[in-house]
């Protein structure tokens, strides 16, 4: 029998074939599986981003604002303007008379003025005065026109003036259906903190600077906005309380801010840390005639023109002052924003609740409005948290908001409210 000397490679042949055929179609069916399960991914994402979309366009959430000062009441519009909210509550110690009584002048920047103008605010349609980009206004006028647009709201607002929020508040709060965000806007004296359980610590920082205030209230004048002055490099002569120029003939320079309405005037003196033997003497001596002599003098040469000149009589009895300079600091809540998750409750603190400071400058107001800029953002954020992970980034948000924001007010917060020349 012969033995066909082929035969072995056409085996191998044909078996190199099939494996290729069974290979082909093994690929053949791992790349449909491989497009079913990419199909199959593809369509769960697109539902799930689909349910997550629908999921943010309907979260709903309940806004309590308490505190109805500029923060609070600024704080209510800018929560009307978001598509998350379905209902506000404001809670005021005062009713609106007291509210839009309220003398004092308050000062709004360049930048709060374009921020308020977003949410409808017409400063142009609101009395008070323009200087340098500044709007001086009387806070209780700034309350009633605030007032006046939240009452038009298209958003359903429940204003409760003249209710002192409480622990029986609590209650009424847990009662509601739904996810709440609480705002605490009640000033750095408020309990609206501590009653819903944050923690009442605050780090304290230093200016770098030391200062002292002055004001006089003069009840024959109105209640008139005007525009601050600002003088810097001042020289004091303390010679006769044993102060003098250091060895070099140089002393510090201080800078002066005159400002306030024409009833209320107020005075304000900053110079930064040093040790030149004026500065030591305004900070150690406890001398009452030398400060007020000081602010007296000061006003009458920097008053605006028109104004009556302070007389040593009217100083005595009237001018209230620091006896000597102290130390500027800015005081930080430590914690600014908190989630309790058995009431599915947020609660974060804005204006003097989270941060305040022990010199005032007339333009105060602004560092509350800074903190207003996020509260768009984190109501979105706050109000479609589902998750841990969600929920904990929404409050780094607004953590990292805050922190910023003191940081950026101590850097920048005197030298754009006393030692720039506008």
């Amino acid at each position: 029998m012969t033995t066909n000397p082929f035969a072995a490679e056409e085996n191998w042949y044909l078996k190199m074939q099939c494996e290729s055929t069974d290979l082909i179609h093994q690929s053949a069916l791992a790349f449909q599986q491989l497009i079913l399960t990419a199909i199959v991914v593809a369509g769960f994402l697109y539902t799930k981003t689909y349910y997550d979309n629908v999921r943010r366009h309907y979260a709903r959430i309940t806004v309590v604002v308490i505190g109805g000062g500029p923060v609070g009441l600024t704080a209510v519009l800018i929560a009307s303007k978001n598509i998350h909210v379905k209902k506000i509550y404001l809670f005021e110690e005062s009713y609106r008379n007291n509210l839009v009584n309220k003398p004092n002048q308050v000062a709004f920047d360049f930048r709060s003025v374009t921020f308020l103008r977003t949410l409808g605010v017409d400063f142009d349609n609101m009395e008070g005065c323009w200087d340098n980009n500044i709007f001086f206004t009387r806070v209780g006028i700034f309350q009633d026109y605030l007032l006046s647009l939240i009452f038009k709201l298209n958003t359903e607002t429940d204003v409760r003036l003249g209710t002192k929020f409480s622990r029986e508040n609590i209650k009424d709060i847990e009662s509601i259906h739904g996810r709440v965000l609480v705002i605490a806007c009640d000033g750095n004296d408020g309990q609206a903190s501590r009653i819903l359980g944050l923690s009442d610590e605050f780090a304290n920082h230093s200016y770098k600077a030391y200062g002292a205030v002055a004001g006089i209230t003069r009840l024959d004048k109105c209640h008139l906005p005007l525009p601050e002055r600002r003088v810097h490099n001042l020289f004091f002569d303390l010679s006769a309380y044993g102060a003098s120029l250091d060895e070099n003939g140089k002393a510090e320079g201080f800078t002066l801010k005159i400002f306030g309405s024409s009833r209320q005037r107020y005075m304000t003196l900053l110079v930064p840390k040093s040790e030149c033997p004026m500065v030591k003497t305004m900070r150690l001596v406890l001398d009452r005639g030398m400060m007020r002599n000081i602010f007296v003098k000061c006003y009458n040469t920097y008053k605006s023109q028109g104004e009556v000149t302070l007389s040593e009589t009217t100083a005595i009895k009237h001018l209230k002052f620091s006896p000597r300079l102290f130390e500027l600091k800015l005081f930080q809540r430590l914690h600014t924003v908190a989630y309790f998750e058995d009431d599915d409750m947020f609660v974060i603190v804005e204006g003097e609740s989270a941060r305040c400071g022990n010199f005032h400058t007339g333009l105060d107001i602004n560092n509350g409005i800074r903190g207003l800029m996020s509260l768009t953002a984190f109501i979105s954020l706050a109000s479609c948290a589902v998750t841990e992970h969600a929920i904990l980034n929404a409050m780094m948000y607004k953590a990292r908001h805050d922190d910023n924001l003191c940081r950026e007010f101590l850097r920048n917060g005197l030298r754009e409210s006393m030692y720039s020349s506008y």
